[in-house]
């Protein structure tokens, strides 16, 4: 494996790139600049499949720097096999929906390609973060572009789609920001590592267990904070709902080992649209009769019909909490 910072160049090349491609007044030169920058990021995720030991279970790719030390905030970064699977299929996907929206998108062309390569950006470090503090920044950070994609090249109701997508997604992750604060409070870190070996009560595992599972519960999203998808999926141009249609639940925080009495099962429940654990269907994203109500089928062909829960037979692995 080489020691080159890998993951912080998945990250930070498409976010400069589109920073870059901001100053690109001439729309054909940035249709063509975007998918560039998108292609050279998915060209050096591949080194993840060539660099990764399948028989290490531990997290590869591990980047350890200093960020804020006074709160023992750090920009840490690292990926399991999971991370993997999707930081490619987001490199991927990205390179795909840029290359469609070419003539889909005819006006404020540089600032849409540069808010949909930020998105990627973040995207990536939301998968590779094992910082909570890092996490929660990238998690928070996503809401952003997406918020203009759907508000500025969406639909006809796109106003009203995206204050409604980022004012739940906003509002259901100030949970997952408290219960963070709490835990640095209790181990005095925010790293992956530490929150690992933290001992709580039984109490206090049940709160931040669901405050965390509210917070992606809105994101996945579950019943009943659902009901920002079907506007967002509708009014979103098709690259963005592309990427609102890619999740991947955040399991990494809710197997921490001290959340496990939270479930007794020992098991994270699948968190999906459809399946053994479905909470919509796929008839639910799309409304007919509605602008742009079937343009998405596709695309939604993907990632919906499926349950995206760790413990699914069409996931990748079966995670049982603490391991």
């Amino acid at each position: 494996m080489s020691n080159w910072p890998l993951l912080s160049v998945l990250i930070w090349l498409p976010i400069l790139g589109g920073a870059l491609i901001l100053a690109i007044r001439d729309a054909q030169t940035a249709r063509w600049a975007s998918p560039g920058v998108a292609v050279l990021t998915f060209v050096a995720s591949l080194s993840l499949l060539s660099g990764y030991d399948v028989g290490n279970d531990a997290l590869q790719f591990v980047e350890t720097r200093a960020w804020i030390p006074a709160y023992d905030i750090g920009y840490n970064l690292g990926v399991d096999g999971i991370a993997i699977a999707l930081i490619l299929l987001t490199t991927l996907v990205s390179v795909l929906a840029l290359i469609g929206a070419w003539s889909a998108i005819d006006k404020r062309v540089n600032q849409y390609v540069a808010a949909f390569l930020i998105l990627e950006g973040v995207t990536v470090g939301i998968f590779a973060a094992t910082d909570a503090m890092l996490f929660y920044v990238f998690f928070e950070a996503m809401l952003i572009p997406m918020f203009l994609i759907i508000g500025v090249w969406g639909g006809p109701r796109r106003i009203y789609a995206a204050l409604k997508f980022f004012l739940y997604t906003f509002l259901g992750s100030v949970l997952m920001l408290v219960a963070l604060i709490y835990l640095y409070l209790k181990g005095d870190s925010f790293q992956l590592a530490d929150l690992y070996q933290l001992q709580l009560s039984g109490k206090e595992q049940t709160w931040i267990f669901f405050a965390f599972l509210i917070a992606f519960a809105v994101k996945v999203p579950m019943f009943p904070v659902h009901t920002w998808l079907p506007d967002a999926h509708v009014e979103a141009p098709t690259a963005g709902s592309v990427i609102l249609g890619r999740h991947r639940p955040e399991d990494r925080w809710l197997r921490l080992p001290s959340l496990q009495p939270a479930d007794r099962s020992g098991r994270i429940a699948g968190m999906g649209l459809a399946g053994d654990h479905a909470v919509a269907h796929r008839g639910d994203l799309r409304r007919p009769g509605r602008p742009g109500a079937g343009r998405h089928e596709e695309a939604d062909r993907l990632f919906v019909d499926r349950a995206h829960g760790l413990c699914h037979p069409g996931h990748l692995h079966c995670a049982v909490a603490g391991t």
